[in-house]
């Protein structure tokens, strides 16, 4: 099975231990960049994205992988030097979409 860790910061850096092939990008990737990286993905069985990488090729990923019979896994794992994601939000949104109706969100404090 291939493997693949892409991102911008030294967290992918110890997957290579683990017989990950790693892909350092710059921080905010260029168009000809994120075809790069989405042609990556798409070429491994497993891909472990950086969030702030996913970011930028979630819209051309997901218009790739739509037409594909047996698509890659993609797993989201957040960077050392972010503070916060924003995967919760966008679940919320996917699950709303799919039951159809809006869903309450509450946040605790």
């Amino acid at each position: 099975m291939s493997v693949v860790a892409i991102g911008a910061t030294e967290t992918v850096d110890p997957l290579r231990l683990l017989g990950f092939e790693i892909v350092k990008v710059s921080g905010k990737p260029s168009p000809d960049e994120i075809e790069a990286i989405v042609s990556k993905i798409l070429e491994n069985r497993v891909a472990l994205v950086e969030g702030e990488i996913y970011s930028y090729v979630k819209d051309r990923l997901s218009q790739v992988m739509a037409v594909m019979k047996e698509p890659p896994l993609v797993v989201v794992i957040p960077s050392s030097e972010e503070v916060s994601t924003n995967r919760l939000e966008e679940l919320y949104n996917k699950l709303s979409l799919a039951v159809g109706v809006r869903l309450k969100w509450v946040k605790k404090e």
